[in-house]
Parts: C-alpha cells; sequence; structure tokens
C-alpha cells in the first residue's frame, strides 16, 4: 500500500493518522504541490485532480480523504483478529463529511503575502501549460486544473469567499 502525500497537508495528515491508528503498514510517498510535483505526468495520470492524499492498494486507487480512511478501517477490520474493532459510527462519519466540507485552501492562500501567492500561482499554470505540451493525451485534464486555478484566483478577491474559509 502506497500513500502519496505532503506533511503539511491536512487531509494527508487525516489519512496518516487513521493509518497509524489501526496500525496499517504503508509506503510514504512525499508529494510537493508547492513545487508542483502533483502536476508530474505520471502522477497527474493516476489522479487526474491533482489533490493530495492519494492511496494506491495495488491497482485499486483512491483520492477522496473519506474513502481512503473508511477503506483503511475496512482493510484493519478484515485483517485484524480482534474483535474489538469496529467501524466508525454513523454519527462519526457524518461529522467527517461536516469536516471535510471545509476547503481550507482558501484560508491558507490568505495566510501567505500577496506576492509569494501570485509568484506561486503563476508558476504552478507555467508548470500545467508545460506538462500539457509533454502529454498531449492528458490535456483536457490539464486544462481542466488550468481553470480551477484561474476561479481560484478569482475567488480570492471575492471578500465572502475569505470570510466564510
Amino acid at each position: 500500500m502506497q500513500l502519496y502525500h505532503h506533511p503539511f497537508s491536512l487531509d494527508s495528515q487525516k489519512v496518516r493518522l487513521t493509518l497509524e491508528e489501526k496500525g496499517i503498514d504503508y509506503t510514504s510517498f512525499h508529494v510537493n504541490p508547492i513545487t508542483a510535483k502533483n502536476m508530474d505526468c505520471s502522477f497527474f495520470r493516476m489522479n487526474p485532480s491533482a489533490r493530495l492524499p492519494v492511496f494506491q492498494n495495488g491497482a485499486h486507487i483512491i483520492f477522496n480523504t473519506i474513502d481512503i480512511i473508511q477503506y483503511i478501517e475496512r482493510i484493519a477490520v478484515v485483517s485484524s483478529a480482534a474483535d474489538d474493532m469496529t467501524f466508525s459510527s454513523r454519527e462519526v462519519v457524518e461529522w467527517m463529511h461536516k469536516i471535510q466540507d471545509w476547503n481550507p485552501k482558501f484560508f491558507t492562500l490568505t495566510h501567505i503575502p500577496a506576492k509569494y501567492r501570485l509568484y506561486i500561482s503563476k508558476f504552478t499554470r507555467r508548470v500545467v501549460i508545460a506538462r500539457m505540451a509533454e502529454s498531449p493525451e492528458l490535456a483536457n485534464a490539464y486544462h481542466r486544473k488550468l481553470k480551477a486555478a484561474y476561479e481560484t484566483e478569482d475567488k480570492l478577491k471575492n471578500p465572502d469567499v475569505v470570510k466564510r474559509s
């Protein structure tokens, strides 16, 4: 089992915590989104959203944090001989969904000085365009990612979005 993540990613931390709590062995691969490693063609083929974390168990690949956590729980219950191992209650799952609905991206980006945020944004867009040229078969997925980057920049200009986050 492999976990592709970044140590500072909140969603990655949730998954790593679950893996450790359940005692599941995994191989850790650090993917740094600041240096646009999540846009590399090999990673992008596996996960066209380029979001972290990504959990891979053989050919089974999961991108959604809650889905990863629930998959890990199923692995732990099935592989455990202990009778006290249980799945998360419905209430816990509901809270996970409530927490997951909050997008920390806007919160994080608003706390980065504007000149650095602009530099990172331009760098990421350039990387996406370069990767699009390298892998034309992924051009549509890269184009969606580029469009999302522009939409994020526009949303950061909206004081309501910033206040809500």
